[in-house]
């Protein structure tokens, strides 16, 4: 009997970088937060795996994600961004928040060169 060849499933990179077009889509930190999950690598994934996985209350995961943006609404809060984009596969939040400060991965590195 002849075994098939199955193909070894590929591995999943980092989270990738996002367009900086699609990046200025968002207006708002929750705004940007909602749009790398709408644009999360794995489609089918639920907010209560993006919880389990990310380390995340599930409860409050619904709240970073809700449409409107009540004052009594949480935000995804900054120490779990890591987590968060590991999760949905794109750096999108970190790519906000870098535009917001005006300052280019080059930038980053030159000032972290001369800090050093």
């Amino acid at each position: 009997m002849e075994q098939l060849a199955l193909p070894i499933l590929g591995r999943l990179d980092a989270p990738a970088a996002v367009p900086a077009s699609m990046v200025s889509w968002a207006t708002t930190y929750r705004e940007a937060v909602r749009l790398a999950w709408r644009l999360r690598r794995v489609h089918y994934a639920t907010q209560r795996q993006l919880a389990a996985e990310a380390g995340l209350y599930a409860p409050h995961v619904s709240d970073y994600l809700c449409a409107d943006d009540k004052p009594s609404r949480r935000s995804l809060p900054a120490e779990h961004i890591p987590a968060f984009e590991a999760f949905v596969g794109n750096t999108l939040v970190t790519q906000w928040i870098a535009s917001k400060a005006k300052l280019t991965v080059l930038e980053e590195l030159q000032a972290t060169k001369a800090a050093a």
